[in-house]
């Protein structure tokens, strides 16, 4: 089931070739939905710019973005994807620098702009590789040449680095926590939902057109999901700002997309076809899930942030309060992406799990030990997810707000709720009744194993997803019936509303209120050296000390150990040349001149 369409094109090298296949047709699907609830989300989210702002602008990348997604998805020749790769940078770029009145934000959008250049040189080294190897710049002929086994590793290592950029893998996600709250809440939802998620379809359509890799890919692949997994989670338990949050659990995702694609080759190497479609299914599934449930996490985050006119979680509490609706659908979201039963998360996660599972049972003795890690690994990203949006809701929608400055705007718009119903409504439904959308990335995955892949025992797996969702909605039922009795043996009077006792004081405030770094600290403590936790404040002295402020934060040891230092050192291998006085515009046309030369004798030696 693929269809492919070529077009002449004076491009050199170039073919306008676009591929539609079930790999392609999962990511159309998340760019399709989420796309087009990001621009009606837009009409809402973007009015109070009105006349501020050149919204025109804004339009024109929006929708060069979007086709830039469907152009990557869809094409089957190597100069038209780095093509649109290139476009996707640019465009991303001014959509995130929508505000650039602010230096942290040019500073975001710089930082994206030098990672995704830095990937793409990797990407250009790869398809060389692939191009030079196959004799062509078709993917689909690509796919029918075999690879020497030295060609493909390289070829996979490169991947990892070029599109591991683009999808967040830690250590090579810095610019993503910087560029999410960076942008508008409709541009956030679809760099997180959609636009990293290219990442994944590249490394995905790197492995259909390499064909078989080694077991150690599987590793390494498995390796950086776990890490990324658990890092991106513990980074955002210690975040303090809402979308700078939402944008660390982007991370931990991707690592459980990319868990579930290295079980897959983990089955495709080891001739396990069951394996490989309980590896491969669950990931594509949760690319899927975790574009709804994300994009509808930024909206709800969004509109809080918007009617507060802040994004520190500190700031704000008693949301609910004041936008319940808006609150729902925020839970709705979180409950999605902690894995709760349901929702739509908790699907691909226990497909996962269960792919794992039969690793541990059927494989080797050295592979089910890799195979118990990620088990281990997997849950602890759960723990810390549910534990994360614990501290999330508790800060942001309980409780009453906790700065005096701080108050709720108007209403929401329309336009701005109408997506965000929508997006939850997906992630219910696929939680209730996951069968079609289970049986399209299964479908995927096994166009991406070349059919190598056995969909018998999947009646099993929905069997297993129906116990425990029945379970879940008989517990949900009871409460809800234990709540009706409780009313009916209390009667029609409203509850009376006391405060909270006082502990002898005169009058209760806001400070009293669990803060997000109260929420964490029990888990982040525990972590300090590696997520690099560091106290502000909070020492007094004397016996009548004065007002103390105290406060804590963690910093991405990624960004301040790896990042800056090599940054440093770039800065002062450039003002050691400035010191040369080479400054000259003739100089750097002689340097380019000789760099032709060179070029020009190794063609023709």
């Amino acid at each position: 089931m693929e269809k492919v369409i070529s077009l002449p094109w004076k491009t050199p090298f170039g073919e306008l070739s676009l591929r539609l296949d079930p790999l392609s047709l999962i990511f159309l699907v998340a760019i399709a939905v989420l796309a087009v609830s990001a621009g009606i989300y837009g009409v809402g989210y973007m009015r109070r710019y009105a006349g501020r702002k050149p919204l025109w602008a804004h339009s024109f990348f929006f929708a060069l973005l979007v086709a830039d997604l469907l152009t990557i998805i869809t094409a089957n020749n190597v100069i038209l994807f780095l093509s649109a790769w290139e476009v996707l940078s640019i465009s991303t770029y001014f959509l995130i620098i929508f505000n650039d009145e602010k230096p942290s934000i040019r500073k975001a959008g710089f930082l994206y702009l030098v990672m995704a250049h830095c990937g793409t040189f990797c990407l250009f080294l790869m398809f060389f590789l692939l191009a030079h190897t196959a004799g062509s710049m078709n993917f689909d002929v690509i796919a029918r040449t075999p690879f020497p086994p030295a060609i493909a590793a390289t070829v996979f290592i490169l991947s990892l680095i070029g599109f591991g950029v683009k999808s967040g893998f830690i250590p090579l996600h810095i610019w993503l926590p910087e560029a999410h709250p960076a942008a508008p809440s409709h541009i956030s939802a679809l760099l997180s939902g959609v636009t990293i998620k290219t990442g994944i379809y590249g490394i995905c359509r790197v492995f259909w057109m390499v064909g078989a890799l080694p077991d150690w890919c599987a590793y390494i692949l498995m390796a950086i999901g776990c890490v990324s997994g658990i890092f991106g989670v513990l980074y955002a338990i210690g975040q303090h700002e809402l979308k700078k949050l939402l944008a660390y659990h982007s991370i931990e995702n991707i690592g459980i997309i990319a868990l579930g694609l290295g079980i897959g080759l983990l089955g495709v190497s080891h001739r396990d076809p069951f394996l490989a479609a309980l590896g491969f299914g669950g990931a594509l599934l949760h690319v899927l899930n975790h574009a709804f449930f994300k994009g509808l996490l930024f909206f709800a985050g969004g509109a809080v942030i918007q009617n507060t006119n802040t994004g520190v979680m500190d700031e704000m509490g008693g949301i609910a309060k004041k936008m319940p609706l808006v609150s729902g659908l925020f839970m709705v979201g979180a409950l999605s992406i902690t894995g709760m039963p349901i929702f739509n998360g908790f699907i691909s996660e226990f497909i996962i799990f269960s792919g794992l599972f039969r690793g541990l049972l059927t494989l080797s003795l050295s592979n089910a030990v890799i195979c118990a890690l990620a088990i281990l690994a997997l849950a602890l990203m759960g723990a810390l997810a549910l534990a994360c949006f614990t501290k999330v809701y508790g800060t942001v929608f309980s409780g009453s707000s906790r700065a005096d400055g701080v108050e709720i705007g108007g209403k929401t718009s329309k336009w701005m709720l109408f997506p965000m119903i929508f997006l939850a409504a997906l992630c219910v439904w696929i939680g209730l009744a996951p069968k079609f959308m289970a049986n399209l990335t299964f479908i995927g995955g096994r166009y991406l194993a070349h059919g190598d892949i056995s969909l018998q025992g999947l009646g099993t797996i929905f069997r297993s997803l129906s116990m425990v969702s029945g379970a879940a909605i008989l517990t949900l039922a009871a409460i809800l019936a234990l709540q009706f009795l409780r009313r009916f043996i209390l009667g029609s009077e409203p509850m009376p509303v006391r405060d909270t006792w006082r502990c002898a004081f005169s009058q209760m405030s806001p400070r009293f209120q669990y803060t997000s770094s109260s929420f964490a600290r029990s888990i982040v403590e525990v972590a300090r050296e590696a997520l690099l936790f560091r106290r502000h404040g909070g020492r007094v002295s004397g016996e009548l000390p004065g007002r103390s402020h105290l406060s804590s934060s963690v910093h991405d040891a990624s960004e301040e150990k790896m990042f800056k230092p090599l940054f440093d050192r770039l800065c002062g291998l450039s003002r050691m040349f400035d010191l040369k006085r080479i400054r000259y515009t003739q100089m750097y046309l002689v340097y380019i001149f000789a760099f032709l030369i060179f070029l020009i004798a190794w063609k023709m030696r």
